[in-house]
């Protein structure tokens, strides 16, 4: 499969997960796993028995997974840390009574890629001193797509259907509506502060021969530089990697076509190639952060310490 088909894939995951929940997330979920491991077995529901708090497991290995799958975990959050306690207890109590060994427990959650709070941390912690000998984890959205991304080809289509045929422009530029969507529809932890000082940043700037007003820009937008890192965080590196790759191509492009003594028109052009056809203020300033964020990192202009 090609660079382009798994973007394409990956979005195409994406969504599903976005948009499944209760029975069609354990549905992906099964199908993802069943993809990934010959040995997993989903357990179907058998009328008033249920499935013994058991969504899915694999007997050669004593692995078993719960899904707990909301349409929001951060209003449900009590009724999840319930169902972790009392799903794990009678899990354990049914599946070792008739001689199946729990070595590993995962709870499954569909957090959608915002995270997974600490009380769900803190009392599968407190499971754990209960049942010391079973190794136990949440598994969120983002760990589900890792094991997708990891399959075979076929697996894949197996999973998601036929690939359609996409403009991969177009494609890679939803990419990056996903996180200027994100910065857009978030609040700052403290949107009254101010960036520390930072030499590197600022030998940077220098040595770029960037303007005040454009330091200015970038020193703005990285306000909001926490929203970016709190996004990746919550997800694999595919998108925050995709996301440079495209940032870098930009300043490539850009300087080719520019000169090299106008560094600022440099800045700007990567700045009208990253900026989606008729954006708004808010969108237009979620760019400049994702510019700030990846100058920082040293993927656009050149680093003063080669």
């Amino acid at each position: 499969m090609t660079h382009n088909e798994l973007l394409i894939a990956t979005v195409l995951f994406k969504n599903r997960i976005l948009g499944a929940e209760g029975q069609a997330y354990e549905d992906l979920f099964s199908s993802v796993m069943c993809q990934a491991n010959p040995n997993f077995r989903q357990v179907k529901p058998q009328g008033s028995l249920g499935d013994k708090k058991n969504d899915g497991f694999d007997p050669t290995t004593g692995a078993y997974y719960q899904v707990y799958a909301p349409e929001d975990l951060t209003t449900t959050e009590d009724k999840g840390i319930q169902k972790l306690k009392t799903d794990f207890q009678g899990l354990v109590l049914y599946w070792s009574s008739i001689g199946m060994l729990v070595k590993s427990f995962r709870f499954v959650v569909n957090d959608k890629y915002k995270g997974v709070g600490p009380n769900f941390y803190a009392n599968l912690n407190e499971l754990k001193k209960l049942a010391p000998t079973v190794e136990m984890d949440i598994m969120p959205a983002s760990q589900l797509e890792r094991i997708f991304q990891g399959l075979e080809d076929m697996h894949i289509l197996n999973v998601i259907g036929a690939i359609p045929s996409v403009d991969v422009t177009m494609l890679e530029m939803d990419a990056l509506h996903c996180v200027v969507n994100h910065i857009m529809n978030s609040v700052p932890e403290n949107p009254t502060c101010t960036i520390p000082e930072n030499p590197n940043f600022f030998l940077k700037v220098e040595y770029n021969r960037l303007s005040d007003y454009v330091k200015s820009r970038m020193l703005a937008g990285l306000i909001s530089e926490n929203v970016i890192e709190e996004y990746f965080a919550n997800n694999n590196n595919f998108m925050k990697d995709e996301l440079r790759d495209r940032f870098n191509s930009y300043y490539l492009l850009s300087k080719s076509e520019l000169s090299s003594e106008d560094p600022d028109g440099i800045f700007w052009d990567i700045y009208s190639k990253a900026r989606p056809d008729g954006a708004n203020k808010a969108v237009a300033d979620a760019v400049i952060t994702l510019m700030a964020y990846y100058f920082q990192c040293c993927d656009i202009f050149e680093s003063p310490e080669k």
